[in-house]
């Protein structure tokens, strides 16, 4: 889940990751990412579209 504010960089992130993967990134309810932790929420998002895979399966 993603408790923060959405910037342009993040709803264009958000709907390359769904397009990929069929759901939006702040939809996993097992994974937290609270609002200071942008920068780490945004790095993991395109890492997870560099590399073809959902967030749940590399963020622990």
């Amino acid at each position: 889940m993603w408790y923060g504010k959405d910037t342009l960089e993040l709803k264009e992130l958000n709907e390359e990751y769904s397009k990929l993967f069929g759901g939006s990134p702040y939809g996993h309810m097992e994974l937290e990412y609270g609002a200071d932790e942008y920068d780490e929420y945004v790095k993991d998002i395109k890492k997870a579209i560099r590399i073809g895979k959902p967030l749940t399966s590399f963020v622990e």
